[in-house]
């Protein structure tokens, strides 16, 4: 998916949910502010570019795994990501969220030297990789806190599952079978800057110690995992229903996993742009 494509579904997102919404509206509300009684529903879609840093080590006890940097051995020079986020509003503080995260990492290069990966030693030449994964999170968010200038406070935990399923030429690990799901916990602030302009800022992280991943592979497989994501942006109302979103966003993600058989990591840190819209219904 390029990032022309990943424009084009949020454009297609907001065609489809402003029109009709339109019509109701009579004035912009104040950005970041938190739904109305009459709002249940909520949807968002976000689509972003990055440049991704990190690597991939998949290797075994007998025959180590080369440990391969994205973007100096893999050619993974940018990434592409595009976000959904389900949201139903139990009341105006509280809400449960949906979210699905698709992260694209794929690159194409020539190595000078030999490479191996999951057991396998490729000769000096080409490398193709398809490092993408999909991650889906499921968070209660509750308003802590309201001041007169229309600032606004939310917390929020959870779990996050990620599926994981990185392939260096035809050679695949399934990282995906060790995974558990992670807790999460995340703050995000909300500010007015005017009428229908405004400021957000997130953080939020989780992770598990080293623990047994309940899966034998050669013996018992331990699992240990961090990911962490941090963005700023600006919030444009266009009408009460809908906010545009532009904005800078980090993530950070590590899995490692270890067995008498194998010892596998993966790591991501992204620096990437995004633009979204927001609808609540």
């Amino acid at each position: 998916m390029t990032a022309r494509r990943l424009g084009f579904a949020i454009a297609f997102a907001l065609g489809i949910f402003s029109g009709p919404l339109v019509a109701q509206a009579q004035q912009a509300a104040e950005p970041g502010s938190p739904a109305d009684t009459s709002t249940h529903w909520e949807f968002s879609l976000d689509a972003q570019v990055g440049i991704p840093r990190g690597y991939i080590k998949v290797g075994e006890v007998e025959v180590s795994g080369t440990r391969l940097q994205l973007h100096q051995d893999l050619g993974i020079d940018v990434s592409e990501a595009v976000e959904a986020q389900v949201g139903y509003h139990l009341t105006p503080r509280d809400a449960l969220r949906v979210t699905f995260l698709h992260y694209f990492l794929r690159g194409n290069t020539t190595t000078s030297t030999p490479v191996t990966y999951n057991g396998e030693t490729f000769p000096p030449g080409s490398l193709t990789t398809n490092a993408d994964f999909l991650q889906v999170s499921l968070r209660y968010g509750r308003g802590l806190l309201t001041t007169a200038e229309g600032v606004h406070l939310t917390g929020s935990i959870g779990l996050s599952y990620t599926y994981l399923y990185p392939k260096v030429n035809d050679n695949a690990e399934d990282f995906y079978l060790q995974e558990l799901p992670v807790p999460i916990a995340g703050l995000r602030l909300d500010a007015p800057l005017g009428r229908r302009l405004g400021l957000t800022a997130f953080v939020e992280g989780g992770g598990l110690p080293r623990v047994s991943s309940g899966r034998q592979e050669g013996g018992t497989v331990y699992l240990s995992q961090q990911q962490a994501a941090a963005g700023l942006g600006l919030i444009y109302t266009l009408i009460p229903s809908v906010q545009l979103t532009a904005g800078y966003r980090l993530t950070y993600f590590f899995q490692h996993e270890t067995s008498h058989e194998d010892n596998n990591a993966f790591q991501l840190i992204d620096n990437g742009i995004r633009l979204g819209v927001n609808v609540r219904f």
